[in-house]
C-alpha cells in the first residue's frame, strides 16, 4: 500500500499526515506515509484542493481534512 499526503507543507498538510500516521499505526499496516510537494505528482492525480490523502494513486477528492477514524475507514477499503 502506498500512502501519500499531497500538499505544500502547510500546517493542515502536517496535521493530515500526523493523523494518517496514527491511523496506520492503529491499523497495524506497517507502511510509510509520504509527504508529496512535487507539482508534477499533484498534477498527475488531478488534485484540485490540498491537502489530500492519496492511497495507491486514488484520493478522496471530496475531503481535504479527515479525522483519524475517517482515515482508518478509508484505508480499510484498500485492505479488504
Amino acid at each position: 500500500m502506498k500512502i501519500e499526503i499531497l500538499g505544500d507543507g502547510c500546517g493542515e498538510c502536517d496535521e493530515l499526515k500526523a493523523k494518517a500516521e496514527q491511523a496506520v499505526r492503529e491499523l497495524g499496516l506497517g507502511v510509510e506515509v509520504q509527504s508529496v510537494t512535487d507539482p508534477e505528482r499533484v498534477s498527475e492525480l488531478h488534485t484540485l484542493s490540498m491537502p489530500q490523502l492519496v492511497v495507491n494513486g486514488q484520493h478522496n477528492a471530496s475531503k481535504t481534512t479527515m479525522s483519524v477514524s475517517e482515515i482508518k475507514d478509508y484505508l480499510s477499503t484498500f485492505t479488504s
